[in-house]
């Protein structure tokens, strides 16, 4: 698991050199047209080539509150002190 700083959360699946190809997961809301729903959203999961400068070591402690702004942490609570 690794930070970026466009797509936030991400794994990364290979590497050729300096390249390194990770899974981005990708939402979409949907129109609801079905009464008493409450929401519906599009899960798409797809690979992206990039530079492994545009990678951080991911450390979920320390990021929590960013990747749960970014949707990336549903459920999630914010603990105030």
């Amino acid at each position: 698991m690794a930070m970026h700083s466009e797509f936030g959360l991400v794994e990364v699946q290979g590497h050729d050199g300096w390249m390194r190809c990770i899974l981005i997961e990708r939402r979409e809301q949907m129109p609801i047209e079905i009464p008493g729903a409450l929401s519906a959203e599009r899960i798409e999961i797809v690979e992206e080539w990039v530079h492994v400068r545009e990678l951080v070591e991911a450390d979920l402690a320390r990021d929590v509150e960013y990747l749960r702004k970014r949707g990336q942490l549903i459920g999630c609570m914010k603990l105030d002190d």
